[in-house]
């Protein structure tokens, strides 16, 4: 309760008339020095120290009261005291300019009235502290080593009193001792809240450590906050999945704080240097949540934890919570890296979920209701049709770009696994619900595909592509499967995903997306590329070996005759020759291979051709990818610049 003087009132009881008590046994000032000097050397208890300092004053100065104000912010607060009035200290307080302890303080002179002293102008009316029964008063300043005035001293005395030279001299004298004191104690309690506080951040920082869930940590970091620097409030707000702030934990515990959109908070602008006045976001804040903070400062610090906003710790400290700050700055500290350990296990873990997931979904060797079961926890509806998204990186020549800005530079996805981020990111912007599995030498993703969307499910993943490769340092080559409906169906779309990734990319020798579709006849000879040899594919080694030694394209030209069934003026038209050209070419073609193209097996000769393609395409990719690796270990021998994998 804060008491505030108000002026005399008009009519007061006439104070009876007496006659000033001897010194008697104050005559010797010098021994009630010594005393005081004595009681301020006792040891650093400020309470000690002003109760037995208001002792001695009363005793030598013959005064019926004595009063000891401190100076906090702009008012003086009654702190110490004569026995008939200790009820009131901390209770009592007077604004910084009135009163004559307000006098005093403003003018840093000492003051004295010899009679009638409430009808002195410098005086105002407390009636719990009785001032009608004194008719004198001395006051004097507290000044600190600096000269600021730290506190006042007064004595009042029922009878008249004229106090003389020595007398305020004496005061004077002990006022000096007692602002040393003052300031010695101060020191010592700030330097003793200190080491407290340090003890209890030193245990809070074990606990935050230990926490084994968010909400354990939550609840810790608010309770041992508030415990430490003695706070009216702690709370902390935390994003939840729609990226709104919400209250986790709070001390005092609430529900009914307000959720937080974080675009309507500016965080750079809620901090502030230890010691320094809240900012004008803080204060707006602090109303916001709290209401007018009254004597409180409000701190707030904020939790940088992932990818999504930053969550907030926010507390209302005591106007004289010293060292509170730093111990705000540190608890903030530890607590954000503890969220973000917390964040990095839950992902991981998330992760682990994920990949065992689509791990038993491609094989097809899980329990189908446990598949079906865990497809339902990560949202997934296995009897919804899924296309089957696979994507590695392209390792092929590399394509033809713009070169970028500086600033776009600086922007540009360098690595396979910022290729991989982005993907993911604007895969589930671009198609909600998209469940995606990240791994270190490719990616897969299920994206729902409506009966009837499919093409504009893969014009959107094209669209995607396209941007990233605009964006990127590094190129991917994405394939999409057929649509899968039902756990049996998603074996074969994994497999047709990857293909479709691989050989769409082999055959058209450049990066993109390919459904399985696109793949066109390569998808019929996919399984056989490796285990049929056959004496088509013998012989059509002869003419790859002619095309890589003279630069022709005989195979090309076999290829495009046998797809248009003979037909010679069709394929001189596709491979740009003149019909006799052609004639000429497929004479070469018979008499290097060894074929009878009239007599031929031609659907047995054509997938011999697509067999050999394939073939000739994987091995290019291995030897591109070899000739990177050489690359790359050459410039790390050399200490050349980072290669991109």
């Amino acid at each position: 309760m804060t008491i505030t003087a108000r002026s005399a009132p008009a009519e007061k009881r006439a104070p009876r008339p007496k006659v000033a008590p001897t010194r008697g046994r104050a005559s010797d000032e010098q021994s009630y020095l010594y005393r005081i000097i004595q009681t301020i050397s006792a040891g650093p208890d400020l309470e000690t120290i002003l109760r037995g300092t208001v002792r001695l004053l009363t005793e030598a100065t013959g005064c019926h009261a004595c009063f000891v104000y401190f100076v906090e912010g702009d008012r003086l607060v009654l702190r110490a005291a004569s026995n008939v009035y200790a009820h009131l200290e901390g209770t009592v307080s007077l604004p910084g300019d009135k009163g004559l302890a307000g006098w005093v303080a403003a003018s840093r002179r000492s003051a004295f009235i010899k009679e009638n002293a409430l009808e002195d102008p410098r005086v105002v009316y407390v009636p719990e502290m009785e001032e009608e029964r004194f008719q004198s008063m001395v006051s004097v300043p507290v000044l600190a080593r600096a000269g600021d005035v730290i506190g006042v001293i007064n004595l009042h005395t029922e009878a008249p009193r004229e106090f003389d030279r020595n007398d305020l001299e004496f005061i004077e004298h002990t006022a000096s001792l007692v602002a040393g004191a003052i300031e010695n104690a101060r020191l010592y309690q700030d330097a003793t809240r200190r080491v407290a506080m340090l003890t209890e951040l030193s245990r809070l920082s074990h606990d935050i450590a230990l926490a084994a869930s968010v909400d354990e940590l939550v609840d810790i970091v608010t309770t041992g906050c508030q415990a430490a620097i003695d706070a009216e409030r702690v709370e902390i707000y935390l994003a939840d999945p729609d990226g709104h702030l919400q209250l986790r934990s709070g001390f005092p515990a609430r529900d009914d704080a307000p959720v937080l959109e974080p675009e309507t908070v500016r965080f750079d602008d809620l901090v502030t240097e230890a010691g320094a006045p809240p900012t004008a976001e803080a204060l707006r804040l602090s109303e916001r949540l709290w209401g007018p903070a009254g004597d409180g400062v409000p701190r707030f610090v904020p939790l940088a934890i992932g990818d999504g906003p930053p969550g907030l710790l926010g507390v209302l400290c005591r106007a004289r919570a010293t060292g509170a700050d730093n111990v705000v700055s540190a608890v903030a500290s530890h607590a954000a890296v503890a969220l973000r350990h917390h964040d990095l296990v839950s992902r991981l873990r998330e992760e682990n979920v994920v990949k065992d997931f689509f791990d038993a979904l491609a094989h097809g060797d899980g329990n189908t209701d446990a598949l079906e079961s865990q497809a339902g926890r990560l949202g997934i509806d296995l009897d919804e049709p899924f296309m089957v998204v696979h994507a590695v990186p392209w390792a092929g020549r590399p394509t033809e770009r713009r070169r970028p800005s500086s600033k776009e530079a600086r922007a540009r996805l360098a690595t396979w696994s910022d290729v991989v981020a982005a993907l993911e990111a604007r895969l589930i912007s671009a198609l909600p619900g998209t469940l995606f599995d990240s791994r270190a030498t490719y990616c897969r993703a299920l994206v729902a595909a409506p009966r009837g969307r499919e093409r504009k499910v893969a014009e959107t993943i094209t669209a995607v592509h396209e941007k990233i490769e605009r964006d990127s340092d590094a190129s991917m080559t994405v394939g999409l499967s057929n649509s899968c409906r039902g756990s049996a169906s998603f074996p074969q779309g994994f497999e047709e995903a990857a293909s479709a990734a691989e050989v769409g990319a082999l055959i058209k020798d450049r990066p993109g997306v390919y459904t399985y579709d696109d793949l066109g006849p390569y998808r019929y000879v996919l399984d056989a590329e490796e285990g049929v040899r056959d004496r088509h594919q013998d012989r059509l080694g002869r003419l790859v070996e002619y095309d890589q030694r003279r630069g022709t394209e005989l195979l090309q030209t076999l290829e495009v005759y046998l797809e248009s069934r003979g037909n010679i003026v069709r394929t001189a038209r596709t491979v740009y020759a003149h019909p006799n050209t052609l004639r000429q070419r497929l004479a070469r073609i018979e008499q290097l291979s060894g074929f009878d193209l009239e007599h031929e097996d031609w659907l047995s000769l054509g997938i011999a051709i697509k067999l050999v393609k394939l073939r000739m395409a994987r091995e290019s990719a291995r030897e591109r990818e070899r000739a990177r690796a050489l690359r790359v270990a050459r410039e790390q021998r050399e200490g050349g610049s980072d290669v991109v994998d």
